[in-house]
């Protein structure tokens, strides 16, 4: 009997295991497709060159492919064909690589150095999964390759006598690969179409953005992040013709290929690129109603913002195109608009990048020609302007470096001033200034890098509307109308005055990457501490003045041979210059003995992530004190927030975000840790939370006087528009005498302000160092509604709260890790956060 049963059991499981199995073929094959499927029929292929699925074991569609999958399976092609070579040009933050895959003819790729310089040579660039959970065009790029290698016919041969393919096939790796361990490890034998199943949802961050979170398609003109800075490298080498970007868009929606909305066309794009761009089209066009697939080109997106993959070509004589593919998720997605398969995406972005190709090659002169005008006139048009070119100057020697790095990334021909120079009122010294000739081919790119455009035929923007360099990082600027006298690049190092007798050693605030010297020795245990009002000393025969926000370091207990190491370090690294102090008595100002210099903690700062809060926002924060200051930020997902001891935490950053997990005994926690001397910094949305929650500010309800009338349902989007900050930048006034204030130089600062979320504005009059004039809009566009929101309203807001602080910012003072010139008050709300005193007088 016992036997029987048992022998049942086993006998039923094996018919199930086999129905499974056969469910599973049934609806694989329902929706699978094979390799020869995507091929056109006119093309014959060498079987010497092996297939995808022969090297990675997977069809293509069939799974989403690994990264490094993709990679191996284009190394192993590039090897077996005298046609291809693969290059790559760097690593991302988590070592994957970054490749280009270059297709020609075989003596094309035999003298591939020589090809950057041969005007007669078609150059063609596909770029594919910028952002990395838009993995149909990454997982294209396979079968694109493998066509474009193992293909002939007669065509094909002709066209890659006379053309360069550079393939970028994953532009993100890590957030690709972030995005495909989430969907691959929730798929089953059976695909569930269910929307709601695990496989079609990703971690928060989700894979989107690049390791730290940044979205790397709006980084091609501001090069934050290394991707992007080794990517500008080869695009300012090869410069393409043309350059095709493929993305994904919602489920619900179809297909997208530029031009886009036109009236939203960038002013600096020449009308020549809107007409190619249009032929372009064409090919689009022809290529999808052959597979009667369903697309859209003049709506929803637009070529206006210069950082984006699809418009900063755009601003070089090349044609940027945008794809935008409905997203399949997990791989295959029920949606109200039906199904959305992962092949299907696959094949639309394989036949729009052979379009891109055969579209250009159709057009081949004319894109030739085109790009050779194009830096002609800009020449020309630079030759017609009454001023030879822009001055620049940074806060220190640290900054301008930095800065004529990220203007070589852009092949902008710069130059040092050799001597000091005066202009419209200021001062520009030549050991931290530059001059950017505007007579060069980049005059475009150099236009809009400086561009201060304040009215625009069309309101809606799909980005930012501004992004101008000299207010993004704080600089001195102005235009010169002769050519001032200039050198070689050669910036001055920093000045390291040891004495054996020191009692300290100090360095200015506004020195180098102060920030990051002071964390080194924070590391090292080294006391600290800050100055709150200056003073002035006599050091090898020059006088030295520390500002506010100098940082002392006490000698007394220092070892000398750990203290030369330290002075050593602190110039190399750091680009500081560290004076000698030998008498407690000094020259001006406060004596070193004053109760107004004060010790310094170490801070240990925790960081908001996860569900409900901006991600971007959160990212640009961890890079910055990861990478520029060497501060492990402490990051804490908003599902754990109410496990976590806040007395091991000095502050606590809130990215702008709803924080809707935190519950009541959390926020009590919250307070009861800031009054106890712990420092909340909340950005935008997080700043309004805690007015009402830890500050428990009631707002007046807003009163609603206008005469309701109707309109019309066409001016939604308009109106809409006119409601929102998309992305301006306004000017600020700043108070340099609050700590917060410590090592900055101008007065007046620019803002990049975002959404609407402005502060109540404080009845304490000291606590406000950053505030918007009565007439703030200095680029891009506000509504009449939004300047009247935006004008004369508080930026920034530090108030103590028991004994602890509660620091609010109406923007993100490091937007996209680009805007150097507002980063150091968030840095400073960090390490001189512990100077604010309380300010109210007592009646």
């Amino acid at each position: 009997m016992t036997s029987f049963m048992i022998d049942s059991l086993l006998f039923d499981d094996v018919l199930m295991f086999r129905l499974l199995c056969l469910i599973a073929f049934i609806t694989f094959n329902a929706n699978a497709v094979m390799l020869e499927d995507y091929l056109p029929d006119d093309f014959r292929y060498q079987t010497a060159i092996p297939t995808p699925k022969a090297v990675t074991g997977v069809e293509v569609g069939e799974r989403h492919y690994r990264h490094d999958q993709i990679i191996h399976y284009l190394s192993v092609i590039a090897a077996s064909s005298p046609r291809a070579k693969l290059v790559e040009y760097g690593r991302t933050n988590e070592g994957r690589r970054l490749v280009l895959l270059f297709i020609s003819s075989e003596e094309n790729i035999k003298n591939l150095e020589q090809l950057p310089n041969d005007d007669s040579i078609l150059k063609v660039w596909n770029g594919f999964s910028v952002h990395g959970n838009e993995t149909s065009g990454a997982n294209a790029s396979v079968v694109y390759a493998y066509h474009l290698i193992a293909g002939y016919n007669e065509e094909l041969n002709k066209l890659l006598n006379e053309t360069l393919i550079i393939i970028d096939p994953v532009i993100n790796p890590d957030g690709y690969d972030r995005f495909i361990t989430d969907v691959n490890s929730m798929r089953g034998m059976i695909d569930n179409p269910d929307s709601n199943d695990a496989s079609h949802h990703e971690q928060t961050p989700n894979g989107r953005t690049n390791h730290y979170w940044f979205d790397l398609n709006r980084d091609w003109l501001l090069l934050t992040q290394t991707e992007s800075q080794h990517r500008i490298q080869q695009f300012q080498k090869w410069q393409p013709h043309v350059l095709d970007d493929h993305h994904e868009m919602g489920s619900d929606k179809t297909f997208f290929f530029q031009p886009g909305v036109p009236q939203r066309t960038n002013p600096l794009i020449p009308q020549k690129n809107i007409e190619l761009t249009n032929k372009l089209a064409q090919f689009h066009s022809k290529t999808l109603d052959e597979k009667q697939a369903l697309y859209y080109s003049r709506e929803d997106y637009d070529d206006f913002y210069p950082g984006k993959g699809s418009t900063y070509p755009d601003l070089h004589g090349s044609i940027g195109i945008l794809f935008e593919q409905a997203s399949a998720r997990g791989g295959h997605l029920q949606t109200s608009e039906g199904k959305r398969l992962l092949w299907q995406g696959i094949d639309n972005q394989f036949r729009t990048a052979v379009s891109t190709l055969q579209g250009a090659y159709a057009l081949k002169s004319e894109l030739i020609n085109y790009k050779k005008q194009f830096y002609s006139n800009a020449l020309k048009q630079a030759d017609k302007e009454n001023f030879k070119g822009y001055i620049l100057s940074a806060d220190n020697v640290y900054n301008a470096e930095k800065l004529s790095n990220f203007l070589s990334s852009h092949n902008i021909q710069y130059s040092k001033l050799k001597v000091d120079v005066s202009a419209d009122s200021e001062n520009f010294p030549a050991e931290k200034s530059i001059f950017i000739p505007i007579q060069q081919s980049q005059y475009t790119l150099i236009q809009a890098l400086f561009s201060e455009q304040k009215k625009f035929t069309d309101n809606t923007f799909y980005d930012v509307s501004a992004w101008n360099l000299v207010m993004a990082w704080g600089l001195n600027s102005t235009k010169l109308k002769t050519t001032p006298e200039t050198e070689e690049t050669n910036w001055k190092k920093p000045h390291n005055s040891y004495r054996k007798n020191a009692l300290a050693y100090a360095f200015n605030w506004d020195e180098g990457n102060a920030a990051g010297a002071l964390n080194y020795l924070q590391q090292k245990k080294v006391t600290t501490k800050a100055l709150a009002k200056e003073f002035t000393i006599k050091s090898n025969g020059h006088t030295v003045t520390f500002k506010p926000g100098a940082i002392i370091i006490p000698t007394n207990d220092i070892k000398e041979d750990e203290l030369l190491t330290l002075l050593s370090n602190l110039a190399e690294f750091f680009k500081v210059s560290a004076y000698a102090i030998t008498s407690g008595l000094n020259s001006n100002g406060v004596d070193l003995g004053s109760p107004s210099i004060t010790t310094l903690k170490s801070p240990k700062a925790l960081l908001v992530i996860g569900e409900g809060v901006n991600s971007y926002q959160a990212g640009s924060i961890w890079h910055l004190f990861d990478s520029e200051i060497g501060l492990a930020l402490t990051k804490v997902d908003t599902g754990r927030f109410a496990k976590v001891d806040l007395g091991e935490y000095s502050h606590m950053i809130m990215p702008s975000g709803n924080y809707k997990m935190l519950d009541e005994k959390s926020i009590e926690k919250m307070s009861q840790w800031v009054k106890q001397g712990g420092t909340i910094i909340s950005l935008q949305k997080s700043a309004l939370w805690v007015e009402k929650n830890i500050q428990k500010t009631e707002k007046e309800a807003e009163k609603d006087d206008s005469e309701k009338i109707r309109k019309s349902y066409a001016d939604f989007e308009k109106d809409n528009a006119e409601n929102i900050i998309g992305g301006a930048i306004v000017a600020a006034t700043a108070d340099l005498s609050h700590p917060l204030g410590f090592g900055m130089h101008q007065q007046d600062q620019y803002v990049m302000l975002q959404g609407k979320a402005m502060l109540e504005p404080s009845k304490n009059p000291y606590v406000t160092p950053l505030k918007a004039p009565k007439n703030a809009l200095a680029a891009g566009y506000l509504s009449e509604q939004m300047k009247g929101l935006v004008n004369d309203s508080s930026l920034l807001i530090a108030e103590k709260h028991g004994k602890g602080n509660l620091i609010k910012f109406a923007f993100n003072p490091n937007f996209r890790g680009f805007w150097k010139g507002t980063q150091k008050w968030l840095i400073n709300s960090v390490y001189l956060s512990s100077l604010i005193q309380k300010t109210e007088i007592e009646d």
